[in-house]
Order: C-alpha cells, then sequence, then structure tokens
C-alpha cells in the first residue's frame, strides 16, 4: 500500500473519489476523499445484520453506515488534520484485522469490534514499530501473562495486565504487584529502572521479576507476532469477550501487528525474581528531591542474591475476588 493512498487521488470535484485498496479481503474497500478533502476508507458490502446499534466513535472520526447503490456501506474520515499518519495506522490496521475472515458477514462483524477497540486511542497510537528493547519489553510481559493464564482463568490473568493502562507496574493482584523487566542473555546482568514509580509500592509486596531473552532461529523461538498469536489463539478458544479483551489491551499497549515483528525470535534463557524488601536499592519518590520529577537507573542483578524468591512463588499471587 501507498505510504499516502490519498494522495494518489487527486483533486476532489465531486462528493466523493476513490480507489479500491489493493489488498484481498471479504469486503470491497476503497481509499476515499471526501468533497472537503477529508482522508477516509469505504467499505462496500457491509452485512446490516452485523452492524452494532451503537457505532463506535473513534476520537477524531466520523463513522456512517447507509445503503448504497450495492447494499449497506460504511465510511469513516478523518476530522483531526493532525492526526492523518495516526489515521492510516488504523485503516491499515483495520484492514489487515478483518481481512482474515472467511465471509463478508464475518469481516463486518470484525470491521467495527476493530473500530471499538480503537475509541479513544487516535492520538495515542504508534505509526512507526517499537524499537527492539521495547519489543523485548512486551515479550517478557506477554510471556508472563500466558504463565498465569496457565494458573488461572484467561479473564483474570488478562484482568491482572495493567501494563497496557498506564499503571507504573506491569501486573496488579489483592496480594501482589509485579514489574517485568526483560534483558539479553549473555550481556551485563543490568536491569533499567525508568522511573521513581516503578519499584514503588506503598501498600502490596512488590516483586521484581527479570527474563533473559536470546535470538535465536531454532523451531520453538518465537517472535512478537507470534507471541501476540498465540495469545489470540488460546483467547479464541475462550469466547469472543476474552478475544476482544485481549486485542483492546494489546492495542492499548502500542501493539498493532507489524512485519518487522516477525524478523527477530527468541528463547526464554532464564528467569529471575527478587522481592523488593526494605534494603532493596531502589530510588522512589519519597527518597529524592521532590524538584527531581523524573530518575530513571541502573541495578546490578548479579548483586541482589539476597532478595532472590521463587518465581513460582511469585505467580502464583491470589487473585482479587472481584476478578
Amino acid at each position: 500500500m501507498s505510504s499516502d493512498p490519498w494522495s494518489e487521488l487527486g483533486s476532489v470535484t465531486q462528493r466523493l473519489i476513490g480507489q479500491r485498496v489493493a489488498a484481498e479481503h471479504p469486503l470491497d474497500i476503497y481509499w476515499v476523499k471526501a468533497a472537503d478533502g477529508a482522508p477516509g476508507l469505504l467499505f462496500r458490502g457491509v452485512d446490516p445484520a452485523r452492524v452494532p446499534y451503537r457505532l463506535p466513535k473513534p476520537r477524531g472520526l466520523s463513522l456512517e453506515v447507509e445503503e448504497g447503490q450495492d447494499g449497506f456501506e460504511a465510511r469513516m474520515f478523518l476530522r483531526e488534520p493532525d492526526d492523518r499518519d495516526v489515521f492510516l495506522t488504523l485503516c491499515n490496521d483495520v484492514i489487515a484485522w478483518s481481512g482474515n475472515e472467511k465471509s463478508r458477514s464475518t469481516a463486518s462483524a470484525s470491521v467495527f469490534r476493530r473500530l471499538s477497540h480503537w475509541h479513544s486511542l487516535m492520538t495515542r497510537a504508534r505509526t512507526s514499530a517499537m524499537p527492539p528493547h521495547e519489543v523485548r519489553g512486551l515479550i517478557g510481559e506477554l510471556y508472563v501473562l500466558e504463565r498465569l493464564i496457565a494458573r488461572r482463568s484467561f479473564g483474570a490473568a488478562l484482568t491482572s495486565w495493567v501494563a497496557p493502562d498506564d499503571h507504573p507496574q506491569d501486573f496488579a493482584f489483592d496480594t501482589r504487584i509485579i514489574e517485568v523487566k526483560t534483558r539479553v542473555a549473555g550481556a551485563r546482568q543490568h536491569v533499567q529502572i525508568s522511573s521513581l514509580e516503578q519499584l514503588d509500592s506503598a501498600h502490596l509486596p512488590l516483586s521484581l521479576v527479570v527474563i533473559e531473552l536470546v535470538l535465536s532461529d531454532a523451531g520453538d523461538a518465537i517472535s512478537l507476532n507470534g507471541l501476540c498469536d498465540r495469545l489470540a489463539s488460546t483467547a479464541m478458544d475462550c469466547g469472543v469477550a476474552e478475544e476482544d479483551a485481549l486485542h483492546a489491551a494489546l492495542l492499548r499497549r502500542g501493539y498493532i501487528r507489524q512485519e518487522a515483528y516477525d524478523v527477530d525470535a527468541y528463547n526464554v534463557a532464564g528467569i529471575m525474581a527478587f522481592d523488593v524488601l526494605a534494603g532493596f536499592p531502589r530510588l522512589t519518590r519519597t527518597d529524592v528531591d521532590a524538584r527531581i520529577p523524573q530518575v530513571q537507573y541502573v541495578l546490578d542483578a548479579t548483586h541482589l542474591g539476597a532478595f532472590g524468591t521463587d518465581i513460582e512463588a511469585v505467580l502464583g499471587g491470589r487473585i482479587s475476588k472481584g476478578d
């Protein structure tokens, strides 16, 4: 696809001008421009039975569904010109996500479900691939999520993953907080702490889990896309609600499927867990002068042995009664 498909449409001389999207899809899809020049996307062949009673309302977009000459069609247009790159990311994501369906009916449902995941995320969405260290960080979180799913229900495990909601740490239970860090095996055993809040939990025990990854081309190595696909398959077996919740959480966490995330595959070479107790080396908000708003620092894991704990005990923390 073009980096900006709307630039190829030329000037608008009528109510709508468009060009068909060059991708296989159960629906007929067109890049379009409105009479006022707003970029948009048109889906034709929409199953009216799959149109939700209340249409999704992603921030900065207009979305409408009506009957056209060739059946029902859905049109969405960007109303915030500064979000053009994010809108293109959204369009490509919705096309790809719904394109795996086998029929117009299921593809129609997927379009609206995916748009609902994008609700209010227009200004937060990532338009470029994560750098390698962020990819490894997300792989570490999802590795822990998989292990939690194996111990409890899918929904309860996913609820405990609070990183997508900008929580200072990655997982939260009623009895424990977990912060996950990922490092490359073989490198210096340094662990990057990115804020004063990350190792600070005033009310609950806090554990630091360090996962070592190694690049590998072995058959059991997995990429970020592969790990997300595996989780999606597990969610699908649980039900539509769980599948939607997972994809919404991944989107909030900044993951949108990209080919770049297939390039590197990893194996977990090791995993360590530490209890952040009194005497644990850390910087917290109460320890640092209020005139210093932000701090990043590095821990040397080779000197944390006194705080080591069993990873199974950490992951076995009880989910709160409401989950």
